[in-house]
């Protein structure tokens, strides 16, 4: 998934940590937007996040699991 394989253990620790924090800003701008009163929203909006979300999560699965084989080599 994404040519994670082919990464340095260096370049997958950077890529760790920009998914992360790709995570965390997703996760604090969909707080927000749901959190607003008074706003209609359509459910798919919601479905969009989680979506976005779970795609990042798997990336950053991945990943770690890729840190986790190199390390171990």
């Amino acid at each position: 998934m994404g040519g994670y394989e082919s990464m340095k253990m260096s370049d997958l620790e950077q890529k760790l940590q920009q998914l992360r924090e790709e995570l965390e800003e997703l996760e604090e701008e969909r707080t927000i937007v749901l959190g607003q009163t008074g706003l209609h929203l359509p459910g798919s909006t919601v479905k969009k996040y989680e979506a976005e979300i779970n795609h990042i999560k798997k990336q950053i699965e991945t990943v770690e699991n890729l840190l986790n084989e190199k390390g171990s080599n």
